[in-house]
């Protein structure tokens, strides 16, 4: 019974392994570290241990051929029963890989009762800054108690990868994180949305970018 457990405990973020069981790498890698320690003399520490299983459950995934994530999709539920609509946007410098993230909160009547905006380093891409602004757009709803949400964005290949008609490798374990954040919700609906539309978005994305200051060398 507790094994079953194990094997069903849900792995969180930042660790990117929603969809791998961790348990079996943790017990082959205490195993292995009990072996080190009664034959060759070698030691490690617990959190050694644990990072080495979950390296290991990486490499073992990563080898895995790529396949649609079982989560089940967001569903675009009826508009009346919307209580909230989420917009998320970023801007993005090369130069610096750093990007402005915003998003905010409206109600059914389209009146803005939140907005939010980061600036994030080691960004690679405008994709992978777009990904991670739906992604603390939804841990922001989460954290506001927010239950029936419609999250939209301009950016059509983040859309079209949360639903599973295109793979981008850059993105993989966002769209994980964003999969696994989606259960949170009783009702989810995300969409793409035209740049027209994200006016206060787009100028809070690219005010938190200007604020950037990179880190000295």
């Amino acid at each position: 019974m507790g094994w079953r457990r194990a094997l069903n405990a849900a792995v969180l973020p930042p660790i990117v392994l929603s969809d791998c069981h961790l348990a079996p790498w943790i017990i082959a890698s205490i195993w292995s570290a009990r072996n080190l320690l009664v034959f060759q003399k070698r030691e490690f520490t617990a959190q050694e241990t644990i990072t080495k299983a979950i390296c290991d459950a990486k490499e073992w995934k990563e080898a895995q051929p790529i396949s649609t994530p079982r989560c089940k999709k967001p569903q675009t539920p009826r508009p009346p029963r919307t209580e909230v609509i989420c917009r998320s946007d970023a801007a993005w410098k090369k130069e610096l890989k750093a990007a402005g993230l915003a998003w905010t909160f409206s109600d059914v009547r389209n009146e803005r009762f939140s907005s939010h905006s980061v600036t994030c380093a080691l960004v690679i891409s405008s994709l992978v800054a777009e990904g991670l602004a739906m992604r603390s757009a939804m841990e922001q709803a989460i954290d506001l108690q927010l239950r029936k949400v419609t999250f939209e964005s301009d950016s059509l290949q983040l859309v079209s990868a949360i639903e599973g008609s295109s793979y981008f490798s850059k993105i993989h374990g966002i769209l994980s994180d964003i999969h696994l954040l989606s259960s949170y919700f009783d009702e989810i609906s995300i969409r793409f949305c035209h740049r027209e539309n994200l006016v206060i978005e787009d100028g809070l994305a690219k005010q938190a970018l200007r604020g950037f200051v990179p880190n000295p060398d």
